[in-house]
């Protein structure tokens, strides 16, 4: 319509005529809905009684409102479905449901035009802490952890997404930490002086604080060369630094290589090795190990150090004792091999059994290697571009130009550029050389708000669309969480990046690129609310084989199945059901499945027995849904609903009366029964109707996400009571036991494709999702619909759509 007005003034009057007689022939409030409300709403959602916290009566016609418009069409959703009115109540005729839903849907879109008109010309979306760290590595090459202790504080959550507008807020102090940060990444990245490379070795000796000083000793016996170091489950050995925890060691990566045996227990468990760094409060590096104790493997990681560190390695698996009775070294014997006598006293533990086979998970040291700090080509390439010796060739402003069209993803006006000419001008007339004085001009670019703030919109001229800078900063975030490399700028400057060819070309690029694991990794761990893992640490006396290195691996099998799905471009049903997964040692321990042969995560295939496929019934989910002590049907109901189903539930009413502990004079009862009970209340009923059936379906599933046919109730009398994975569905269909249960979600795989381009959009646009985003996200969804829903085919749909376009 608004080229039909900047065209012709008749148009104008043609187009509002008939914008008039379409309003004229729309029945009126008072008579199209006012009546229907009173007849079959009110007595359940008005003054008297709000079920679910759902009213209707005072709702006013206001599409204007996006928040109104939301609870028009959340009433539609309702009558569609059949769970308005409920059954038992009068129902209204079809004709009657028909012009309802007519009204309804003819406000909604004509609302639509005046809730756009409401929104701000230009949005602005400030980095996450994630994203923060991701931008300067692309830049210019230097890591910098957002996260670690001291630096950015935590992101606020909006339904597990750590990237949503209205939540990153800025106060003072994200400035002052914005420009502390900025100092340190060009600290780091034109250091003064240029540290040089050096390399470190120490052997099983050097590490063995017993024996150290044996050298001469074992070399006169002729066995210096033999001695190995032991390290017992539970045990841990300090001095893996580099050099002497006293040194300041330079900031910048270090590469490490660990010389290593592992060899499992008789119960299949292998050892698993950490490399903690006390300063940084980190672990280094981890994973399990296995090597036969004569074919050490090497372990190579790369990792980041600066100043004084002390490094420990652990054996990080439960044993017996960390006593040298029990078994761990002495400083008595030295070690050099399990059958050898000599590496072990008379009166110590046994480590083997009658065959040679380890007791226990055991862990045998060679050396550890470091060499650092490195900084590889591209890297440097990097740093180069922009650095003040850069200007030698180009001039300053030229080259100011080139950094700040990097950093802040968008070409600088001349004006913006002359204010930091003119702060390098000042530095060097106050005596800074012009390294140090160029370093400021760099400072003052990375600590703007163009830097740390995506923005989408034009303030001179409110329009729909983004231009094509903003579109290659939307999909570098989208898909890399960084900022736009030189190709996609290029690309965006030819004012071609919104076409679909050229669109299509660079989302097939990136999608290919190794920068796209940071999507797989984050998106999923956003979606599904993964941060939520380990929140409720599990209680150790009711679950004492629950460490951390099987709370990391529960996070990382659901991450690395995503990230299978989404290389094999596989359809999203994999993630409701599936006849595989990925697993590692420790969790097919836990899940009661056969060991893999190899270290790390490996695709494993699943049949029935193993109670497992996609993402619902792994540990991750089972677990974040938990307490610590027990499992919480109604809190992995919630979950399905929102992250499955896309709805979510309203919060419970207030005072409602936590679930009392089994008394020990009654007999034993599950927490559903509980529930059952505790649910009677028509003010919980009815939401519990729609919430508790998703979280009945995985009752196999204990706190921990083991699988289970009885419930252990720890106080009350008789058995412990049989588990009920039994229900029915809000729409009727009855299942029995998770298996059918996922089988039904399966059959809605068209509402899931809606939800899941939802939670994409949510993630890459940075804004909850509204009554205004519903048609284009069904359009988005219905054309994958006929080759079976598959993940990058949907990625790509999203990216070419207008509501990714669009703001």
């Amino acid at each position: 319509m608004t080229e039909c007005i900047s065209s012709s003034g008749v148009l104008i009057v043609i187009t509002w005529l008939a914008l008039a007689d379409v309003c004229s022939a729309q029945p009126s409030f008072e008579t199209a809905v006012k009546p229907f409300v009173e007849r079959y709403c009110n007595r359940c959602h008005g003054p008297e009684v709000q079920e679910g916290g759902f009213r209707l009566d005072n709702l006013k016609p206001d599409f204007d409102s996006v928040l109104t418009a939301e609870r028009w069409a959340e009433m539609i959703g309702r009558i569609n479905s059949g769970e308005m009115p409920p059954p038992d109540e009068p129902q209204p005729t079809s004709l009657e449901i028909q012009g309802i839903v007519d009204w309804i849907g003819a406000g909604i879109s004509e609302g639509a035009r005046a809730r756009m008109a409401k929104r701000a010309p230009v949005e602005f979306y400030r980095l996450s802490r994630e994203e923060y760290s991701h931008t300067v590595r692309d830049l210019l090459g230097v890591h910098y952890d957002a996260s670690a202790p001291g630096e950015m504080s935590a992101d606020p959550e909006w339904h597990g997404f750590e990237r949503i507008g209205s939540q990153l807020t800025l106060s003072p102090s994200h400035v002052e930490k914005y420009v502390e940060a900025a100092r340190t990444v060009l600290d780091r990245a034109y250091p003064e002086p240029i540290p040089r490379m050096k390399k470190w070795r120490k052997d099983a000796l050097e590490i063995d604080t017993w024996n150290r000083k044996k050298r001469g000793l074992l070399r006169e016996a002729g066995i210096e060369e033999q001695v190995r170091t032991l390290i017992w489950p539970g045990l841990s050995y300090s001095y893996l630094e580099p050099t002497h925890s006293e040194d300041e060691l330079p900031p910048g990566m270090y590469r490490a290589k660990l010389k290593v045996s592992g060899l499992r227990s008789k119960t299949g468990r292998p050892p698993h090795v950490t490399l903690y760094c006390k300063q940084l409060d980190h672990i280094l590096f981890e994973q399990d190990v296995i090597a036969a104790e004569d074919a050490p493997v090497e372990l190579e990681f790369e990792t980041f150090l600066t100043g004084k560190v002390s490094i420990t390695m652990t054996n990080e698996v439960p044993g017996p004792s960390n006593s040298p009775y029990s078994g761990r070294p002495s400083h008595q014997r030295v070690f050099t091999r399990l059958d050898d006598p000599k590496s072990r006293s008379p009166w110590q533990r046994k480590l083997t059994d009658d065959e040679g086979q380890p007791l226990y998970p055991l862990l045998i040291l060679d050396s550890i290697e470091w060499k650092g700090p490195f900084v590889d080509e591209t890297d440097q390439k990097k740093r180069d571009s922009f650095s003040s010796h850069a200007v030698e060739s180009s001039s300053q402003l030229e080259v100011l130009r080139r950094f700040a069209r990097r950093a802040w993803r968008r070409p600088p006006t001349d004006r913006e550029l002359h204010r930091y000419l003119q702060i390098i001008e000042r530095e060097q007339a106050a005596g800074a050389s012009p390294p140090a004085a160029w370093k400021v001009g760099m400072l003052g670019i990375l600590a703007s708000h163009n830097f740390y703030y995506l923005s989408s919109g034009v303030p001179a001229s409110p329009q729909a669309e983004i231009d094509d800078w903003q579109l290659a900063s939307r999909l570098s975030y989208f898909l890399w969480s960084s900022t736009p490399d030189e190709e996609l700028l290029d690309a965006a400057e030819t004012g071609k990046l919104h076409e679909p060819q050229t669109l299509k070309k660079q989302l097939s690029r990136m999608l290919n690129d190794h920068k796209i694991e940071r999507f797989t990794g984050s998106f999923p761990r956003q979606w599904l609310q993964l941060g939520k893992v380990g929140m409720f640490p599990p209680d150790p006396q009711l679950y004492p084989d629950y460490d951390p290195w099987l709370e990391k691996s529960m996070v990382q099998e659901t991450v690395g199945y995503f990230s299978e799905v989404f290389r094999r471009n596989l359809s999203i049903r994999e993630f409701l059901d599936s006849d595989w997964t990925i697993l590692n040692p420790r969790l097919a321990a836990h899940y009661d499945l056969p060991a893999p042969s190899d270290m790390g995560f490996q695709l494993v295939p699943l049949d029935a027995a193993a109670h497992r496929g996609g993402i619902l019934t792994q540990a991750a989910i089972l677990s974040l849904t938990s307490d610590g002590t027990r499992h919480r049907p109604v809190h992995r109901g919630i979950w399905v609903s929102e992250c499955i189903l896309g709805k979510t539930p309203n919060p419970p009413p207030a005072n409602v009366d936590a679930i009392e502990p089994n008394p020990p004079s009654e007999p034993r009862a599950t927490i559903r029964m509980k529930l059952d009970a505790h649910t009677k209340h028509v003010q919980c009923a009815a939401c519990h109707r729609k919430i508790d059936p998703f979280g009945f379906a995985l009752d196999n599933y204990d706190a921990v996400g083991r699988w289970r046919t009885t419930e252990f109730v720890a106080h009350g009398k008789g058995d412990h009571p049989p588990v009920d994975a039994s229900g029915q569905m809000p729409d009727g269909r009855k299942y029995d036991g998770p298996r059918q249960f996922k089988t039904l979600l399966t059959e809605d795989l068209d509402q899931f494709g809606v939800v899941l381009v939802e939670k994409l959009a949510t993630y890459a646009l940075r804004r909850p999702m509204t009554i205004d985003d519903r048609d284009r996200i069904q359009q988005i969804a219905a054309a994958c619909q006929q080759d079976g829903y598959r993940l990058r085919d949907l990625i790509e749909q999203f990216v070419l759509s207008d509501l990714f376009l669009e703001r």
